[in-house]
Order: structure tokens, then C-alpha cells, then sequence
């Protein structure tokens, strides 16, 4: 959409909305880092802009951003002031704690986020719980914290004791941070990850980015992001160090390339400098889970993690390929020859798959759905449409091409017909957790809800940029779909940051398809009446 999205790339959008509509913005929001994924954001002032042309009218965007002011409010434990810091909250009983680590140990959770190992948190609680300072006590006393902000966020604690203060014991793991980029330890490492995935889930995707680029540097000096030959060998075992920082890189490596794809903004990790080697017989297991459902967990069971890995690696080419600042300058040939390269390899991994799970290349309201469908099914359908969308929405700086004399006609129909791609990715994404949700672990909750706000931003900015579609009045009834769809998510019990998060998305869809059967109407109208 070079165009009508000729906004500022790389990241720097605005801070405040246009003159009589003015609005602090927030840096690292949702909104702010919603692109089209060429670089240019659509909230920004220039995407605004474009919006209000196709709409016809002044829109009054300052509804889409209180509703993320109220979201980010409550979650918001990394903008406090310093002046005055409050007292750190007391730890729970050791005995408590290690309930909270129990429970999270047997949880599928933790196989998509395998960021603590039980074995090696008990010399973490040793150091903790000691009355006497000793080397890495302050970054032990972070992870602790960081660990009890994680279980009270999604929920774990109702399983055992009251609720936490979640937001407290946060802001309690970040007071440490100074020690913990001096001691360099496992602990410290595992703080850092999880402050990541606090900032990721609050939708805090600035402050992510920034976290995890400190926890790379301990990454690093860890040296996570290697492997010594022989332990490539080696069966996993998560009470082996070796195997649980290879874990931590494995969480470092796909939340990096996922929050390149989210926010548009260059990599922490070079795949040059790291061993990506996989597992020992990580293809074999992820196999044979899809087959299991529920895995059997133990120390020796190989994690899901967030994404296939074989993904997030595609992940890193896709960014490099499509959207850093050297790909940009692509001629519409280049920039087709990269997106079939991508779509030939992302091709490859989906044919690898068992037939049973393999993912259909769309899904429709008709798709028939496998009877044995399971957990780790839906996240790999999801993760390949996923990236699907991805490769294919890099076409759209091409979008207006038809007047370009530099593309010609072939060129123009690839154009077409890979944007297209990307719109039935995102429809596929909806139209599959429309029918699979009564199978999906209440855990993925918020997987699931980052899959479904990235297929409302693409068809919303499609249905703005092309209203006289013949999709277009369905798109928008999938948008108003999705709030009751992400209610269906069999969560045991609404967590804070899970209600709060269903409240703005119920506001974000109701606002983004107002706009969008305003453009559609202005459309219909220009159809009906066209200029003398």
C-alpha cells in the first residue's frame, strides 16, 4: 500500500493524533504497531488519513485508543515512577511457591513455555529464601517474582491458594534488573523471559522487544545460543542446564521473530550467530504429540514451545526476505521471486506433516475437521496461516501497482493474487476457531487472541482498501464475530488480564467494523451515483 499508507517505516509512529483529535498515543501499543507489515503503520497520521479518504468522512480514532488506554492501565507495571518505589511484597511460603511450581510443571503450559525447570528453580528458591545476600540472590529473587507474576496472570494460583497481586510481584521482579544485568545467571535469564511474556500478553509489544534484546545479551554470555557438539546427541533432559538454556534460546529465538513480524522492527538475534540445530528428535516428538493430544509430562518430554521451530526460522527469512529495510527496495519481480521462495518452503514443512493434521490450504465454514483434532492441531493450523498471512501481505506496497509502468500485467496479476492469499489466511484463521475452539486448551488463551486481533487488523485494512469487494460485508460480519468467538475459549475461570484483554477486543471489532460499512457505504454510493 505504498500510497495510501506512506506513513513513516520502521516504527517511528506518531505520538498523538492530528490536530482537534489530539490523544496521547502510546509507543508500545497494539495500535501503534499495527502495520500492514511493509513497514508503514495504520494508525499512524498518514494511515489515518488514508482511512478517512476511503471512509468519507472525519473519524474520530480517539475511541480506538482510549480503549487500549484501558487496556494497557491495569497491566501497565513497567511505567511506574522510581522517585518513590514501594516496599517489595513479601514472598509466600516456601511451601507455596513450590505448589505454584508443581502445577506449572504439569502443565501443558509449560511445554509452550518451558521457562523455568523444577530441578534447577530449587537451588533458585535456596538462594531466594536466604537471609544472608550472597552472589545471584538478587537475580533469584527476581525470577521468584517474575515466576509468581506469571501464575497469577494466567491463573494457576486459583488451582491452590487466593489470587496475587500479580502486577505487585512484577514490578517487584523489574526493581532487580540492575543486579541481574550484572550477575548474568540462569536465574536472571529466566526473569528477563518472563517479564517478555508479561509485556507480550498485556499487548505491551514495545516493551517486550526491548526486555528480550537485555535478555539476549545474558542469552550470549550464557552461551544458550550454542551447542557443544556432543550435546547434540544428547537425550533431552530438563534437569540437565545444557537442556534448559537451550530451552531459554529456543523462547528468546520465537518470541524475537514473531515480535519482528508484529512490530515491523529488525530482529535482537542473528540466525548467523546461533546453533539452530533442533532438538534431539524434536520432528519425531512433534509427531507423535500431534498424535498423543495430551502429551505425557516429564523431564524428559520435548517442549512445544510458543511455535513449531521449524516456523520461527521461516519466521526470520520472512522478515529478512519481505520486510527489513534492505528488501524494500525490491522491484515488484524481486519481491514476488522472495514470496514464492518462502511459499515453495513454507509448502515443504506443511506436506512434512501427517496427513491426519496436515493443514488444508484454506478452511471455510464447509472445511470437514479431523474428529481426532486436538491442542497442538489447532496451534499448528493456526501458526501456518499465521505465517501464510505474513508472506503474502509483503505484495500490498505493490497494491497500487496498475499504475506503475515499471509492472507489468503478469506482474500485476502475482500481485493480486498473493494479497488475496493473505485475506483467505486471515479468514481461514477464523472461520477454523469458529469451528474447533471446544478442543483447545484453555492455556492457549492468549495465542489464540494474538492469531485473532492479526486477522481482524488484515480485514479490516483490506475491506478499507477495497470496499467494492465482493468480501467485503462478509469480512466485516467475521469481525463482529470474533469477541464471541474468543469467549468460547474454554478458560476454567477469567484471569484479570484475560477479561480485560475480551473487553477490548469487543470494543476494537465493533469500532473497526463501524468504519468499515462507513467505507463500504460511501462505496456502494459512488457505485450508485458516479461522477458527471
Amino acid at each position: 500500500m505504498t500510497e495510501e499508507l506512506s506513513a513513516d517505516r520502521g516504527g517511528s509512529a506518531s505520538l498523538q493524533s492530528r490536530a482537534g483529535m489530539e490523544h496521547p498515543r502510546r509507543m508500545n501499543s497494539f495500535l501503534n504497531n499495527a502495520t500492514h507489515l511493509t513497514g508503514y503503520h495504520i494508525f499512524s497520521d498518514e494511515g489515518q488519513k488514508w482511512i478517512e479518504s476511503q471512509v468519507g468522512e472525519i473519524v474520530d480514532f480517539n475511541k480506538l485508543f482510549a480503549l487500549e488506554s484501558q487496556l494497557l492501565k491495569p497491566l501497565d507495571f513497567f511505567m511506574e515512577p522510581v522517585a518513590s518505589p514501594s516496599p517489595l511484597p513479601a514472598f509466600p511460603a516456601r511451601a507455596t511457591i513450590w505448589q505454584y511450581i508443581l502445577v506449572y510443571s504439569s502443565s501443558f503450559q509449560s511445554l509452550v513455555f518451558p521457562v523455568v525447570s523444577r530441578p534447577i528453580l530449587e537451588k533458585t528458591l535456596d538462594l531466594a529464601y536466604s537471609p544472608v545476600p550472597s552472589s545471584g540472590s538478587a537475580s533469584a529473587k527476581s525470577c521468584i517474582y517474575a515466576f509468581l507474576a506469571v501464575v497469577s496472570l494466567f491463573g494457576f494460583e486459583d488451582r491452590t491458594h487466593d489470587a496475587m497481586d500479580y502486577r505487585s510481584y512484577a514490578l517487584a521482579a523489574q526493581t532487580f534488573m540492575t543486579p541481574v544485568m550484572q550477575e548474568i545467571t540462569i536465574d536472571g535469564l529466566q526473569s528477563l523471559i518472563m517479564l517478555v511474556q508479561l509485556q507480550y500478553f498485556s499487548g505491551d509489544l514495545q516493551a517486550a522487544a526491548v526486555t528480550l534484546s537485555v535478555a539476549t545479551r545474558l542469552l550470549y554470555a550464557l552461551d544458550a545460543h550454542t551447542q557443544p557438539p556432543a550435546s547434540k546427541f544428547l537425550v533431552y533432559d530438563k534437569k540437565d542446564i545444557r537442556s534448559h538454556l537451550r530451552d531459554l534460546f529456543w523462547l528468546c529465538y520465537s518470541l524475537d521473530k514473531d515480535l519482528c513480524i508484529r512490530t515491523g522492527q529488525p530482529p535482537c538475534m542473528n540466525d548467523t550467530h546461533c546453533d539452530l540445530s533442533l532438538p534431539v528428535d524434536y520432528v519425531r516428538s512433534q509427531e507423535a504429540n500431534l498424535q498423543l493430544g495430551t502429551p505425557h509430562i516429564n523431564d524428559n518430554t520435548i517442549p512445544l514451545y510458543p511455535w513449531d521451530l521449524r516456523l520461527s526460522m521461516l519466521k526470520s527469512r520472512v522478515y529478512q526476505d519481505l520486510y527489513s529495510a534492505v528488501s524494500l527496495n525490491q522491484s515488484a519481480s524481486q519481491l514476488l521471486s522472495s514470496i514464492r521462495a518462502l511459499d515453495e518452503t513454507l509448502e515443504q514443512w506443511r506436506l512434512s506433516l501427517p496427513l491426519e493434521f496436515r493443514p488444508t490450504l484454506y478452511f471455510s465454514a464447509e472445511t470437514p475437521v479431523s474428529a481426532n483434532v486436538n491442542t497442538q492441531a489447532v496451534m499448528l493450523r493456526l501458526a501456518y496461516y499465521h505465517c501464510v498471512t505474513s508472506i503474502h501481505q509483503g505484495s500490498t506496497r505493490y497494491r497500487n501497482a496498475a499504475s506503475d509502468p515499471d509492472v507489468g500485467r503478469p506482474r500485476l496479476s502475482g500481485i493480486t493474487s498473493s494479497i488475496n492469499l493473505s485475506i483467505t489466511a486471515c479468514r481461514s484463521t477464523l472461520f477454523y476457531l469458529h469451528r474447533v475452539l471446544p478442543a483447545v486448551k484453555g492455556e492457549c488463551f492468549w495465542i489464540i487472541l494474538f492469531y485473532a486481533i492479526t486477522a481482524v487488523l488484515t480485514l479490516f485494512c483490506s475491506t478499507i482498501a477495497d470496499p467494492h469487494g465482493p468480501d467485503t460485508v462478509g469480512n466485516v460480519e467475521l469481525l463482529q464475530s470474533v469477541p464471541g468467538l474468543i469467549h468460547r475459549i474454554p478458560v476454567r475461570q477469567l484471569a484479570l488480564g484475560e477479561l480485560t484483554h475480551l473487553q477490548y477486543l469487543d470494543g476494537l471489532t465493533t469500532e473497526l467494523a463501524a468504519i468499515c460499512m462507513r467505507a463500504i457505504s460511501k462505496a456502494q454510493q459512488e457505485t450508485r451515483i458516479p461522477n458527471s
